[in-house]
Order: structure tokens, then C-alpha cells, then sequence
């Protein structure tokens, strides 16, 4: 079973969950005298209990509801890991680059073929790469 599974049985799991959570924010928004929260939470913790009583007429609107759910994620997560890219990581780099200078170690030498560097220690032997710990 995955997440995009319409058994009745995930469907009434889902609706369970819908029923408590929409039936809470629906009390909070009756409690506060809101009443555009009260009936739109209303009117989901009845669906909710639709999915429950009856997955089956039902599964319809629960595919579209998830339809919904899964665009709304990939939208977040596009927008959360853009704004973590510009806001994070590339002024991060630049800091980086503008304290230390270069990426690479001392100064361009444009006569030299490469930059490695030797490693002063010999090579590891075989049975190293082997047994790691």
C-alpha cells in the first residue's frame, strides 16, 4: 500500500484523521465566534466522516482531495528549496569566497599542468579497503 492507495481501508484511516482535525479547528473557530472558520471546518469534519462511514460513493472526491494535497506539496517544496538555495546557501558561498579568496589553494599558476597534490604517506595497502574498522 502507498500513498496514493484508494483502498476503503486508507480511506477511512484518512477520513479519521480529517474528522478529528477539521472537528478541532471547527470547535476553536465556534469557541472564537468566527463563523467562516466554524462552517468550512464544519462542512471538511463532515467529509471527513463521509470518508468514514462511506469510503466506497466517496473515493472520487478523496482522489481529487490527494490530487490537490500532492500539487500543493510539490509547490511547497519547490518554493522551500529555492528560497533555502538563494537565501542560505549562495550568500553563504559568497561570504566563503569573498573571506578566503579563491576556492583553490594559493595563486592561478598558468605554467602548471595540474594541481594535485602528493600525498607525503604511502599508498594504504589492499586489505585496508577491505575491513574499514
Amino acid at each position: 500500500m502507498n500513498s496514493n492507495s484508494t483502498e476503503p481501508g486508507q480511506i477511512r484511516k484518512f477520513g479519521a484523521i480529517a474528522l478529528v482535525f477539521f472537528g478541532i479547528l471547527s470547535s476553536i473557530g465556534f469557541w472564537r465566534g468566527s463563523p467562516i472558520p466554524t462552517y468550512l471546518f464544519g462542512f471538511l469534519s463532515l467529509l471527513g466522516l463521509g470518508f468514514v462511514l462511506l469510503p466506497t460513493p466517496l473515493r472520487p472526491v478523496y482522489k481529487g482531495w490527494m490530487g490537490v494535497a500532492h500539487a500543493m506539496g510539490r509547490g511547497i517544496t519547490t518554493l522551500m528549496l529555492t528560497l533555502a538555495y538563494y537565501l542560505v546557501i549562495t550568500p553563504s558561498g559568497l561570504l566563503k569566497r569573498l573571506i578566503s579568496g579563491s576556492p583553490i589553494p594559493g595563486a592561478p599558476d598558468s605554467s602548471a599542468t595540474s594541481y594535485w597534490v602528493s600525498r607525503p604517506e604511502p599508498a594504504q595497502p589492499r586489505e585496508q579497503f577491505f575491513k574499514r574498522f
